[in-house]
């Protein structure tokens, strides 16, 4: 296959090491000239039931023969996933569920729904968002400004709400900056349960989250869970925010939804967020609830449930940390591992362009992260169907990037 990576890169100047891949299986990715890539991450945290499930496909394909549907009309793919959805997977109290093309599409929306359930509520002057430091959530402008991720904000400060900030681990400095700012202007606070890409795997302590959820409670704040990377069994539970006394009133969803298969994201509210907008609406996509999307999604969700493997992540990430501690724990390149089930942050005083650049030679992906505090980073996160022996090569081959990358 013969392929102008300049004409296909939109940027001139794209990673020459970039592999085209022509076709997957299980973890690997197999790429143009025969390599077997191991799937680290999931691709972008996002594969879950592994490469290759023909019956996805299968799945999305019979949807498609309908073509394109008003976005708030029922079809039998859009009611099936919303079944999936309420019966087998969101928390008690959430029935109402709005469906995006993905992640960002789903935390701009709750960014929305968070100022519009206050304008709902008579309150006019409770506009902002807060988000913590560091964080991701996206990037629409919306997203950009809420969350703190210097490098995807730079360049674009003047066009971004100036919405608050608190710090990811600090319980008294959030509700300092809840004080500071007066709760009657606040609409929503929006976080990821553990920060994903902007701080690869930090997780604050339950007295964190408590301090948080209490003080939305109190003052009648949105509380909206970011799961776009958390979700659907990645940390060993449905969802990340069970870990901690965190209560949401909005869960958004994106990447593992479709378990890389479709763009699909969603936005689930609980049933007191919704009555109160009943009379307001709210705005839709063009391609909200897109019935091929909804159809390869119900399915993705209904192989996590019948294989079971939301318990096998949490059954086997102790084993994959076990792995990455005894290889990198001592390792001086490795300076933190953290995480929890299939998803692993390891922040490095090395290069984690160098590091993944290091690995992709060596037939490996994880992915990069890191923003403020966290300069550099890499992240394990691999679909949850990884063997034993695919977890042995996974991180003797990180160790051996690692050990490739120069000091910094």
């Amino acid at each position: 296959m013969s392929t102008d990576l300049d004409r296909y890169a939109f940027l001139p100047g794209a990673p020459a090491f970039y592999p085209t891949i022509v076709a997957s299986e299980g973890c690997h990715l197999i790429t143009s000239d025969g390599r077997r890539i191991l799937d680290g991450a999931g691709g972008a945290i996002v594969g879950n039931i592994g490469w290759g499930r023909t019956e996805v496909a299968e799945a999305a394909a019979a949807a498609m023969s309908i073509g394109y549907v008003v976005p708030l009309w029922p079809t039998p793919s859009r009611l099936a996933l919303v079944d999936e959805l309420v019966e087998h997977w969101l928390p008690d109290g959430f029935h109402h569920v709005f469906f995006t093309s993905g992640g960002s599409e789903s935390t701009d929306s709750a960014i929305r729904l968070a100022r519009a359930y206050q304008v709902a509520q008579g309150r006019p002057d409770r506009w902002k968002v807060i988000g913590r430091h560091p964080s991701y959530h996206g990037m629409t402008l919306g997203t950009i400004a809420a969350a703190s991720h210097l490098g995807r904000q730079k360049g674009y400060e003047p066009l971004l709400l100036p919405f608050p900030k608190v710090p990811w681990d600090d319980a008294e400095q959030v509700a300092k900056v809840f004080e500071q700012e007066d709760p009657a202007t606040i609409a929503g606070f929006i976080a990821e349960p553990i920060t994903g890409a902007a701080g690869a795997c930090l997780t604050a302590d339950d007295e964190y989250w408590q301090t948080v959820n209490d003080l939305c409670k109190e003052h009648d704040i949105v509380l909206i869970a970011d799961e776009v990377m958390t979700g659907y069994g990645r940390t060993g539970l449905k969802f990340g925010h069970q870990h901690f006394p965190m209560e949401p009133d909005v869960i958004v969803g994106g990447k593992g939804l479709g378990g890389g298969y479709v763009p699909l994201g969603a936005v689930a509210a609980t049933d007191r967020i919704a009555e109160a907008l009943r009379d307001s609406g709210f705005m839709y996509f063009t391609f909200t609830g897109n019935d091929g999307a909804c159809a390869a999604g119900a399915k993705v969700l209904e192989i996590l449930r019948r294989e079971h493997l939301v318990e096998r992540v949490a059954t086997e990430g102790p084993h994959l940390e076990a792995r990455l501690r005894a290889a990198l724990g001592d390792h001086p390149a490795v300076t933190d591992i953290r995480g929890r089930g299939f998803f692993y942050g390891l922040e490095l005083n090395v290069s984690r362009d160098a590091v993944v650049a290091a690995a992709l030679e060596r037939n490996l992906w994880v992915y990069p992260a890191g923003s403020g505090p966290v300069a550099d980073a890499v992240m394990v996160a691999p679909p949850f169907t990884i063997t034993a022996d695919e977890m042995d090569t996974l991180v003797a081959t990180l160790r051996d990037a690692i050990d490739a990358a120069p000091f910094m």
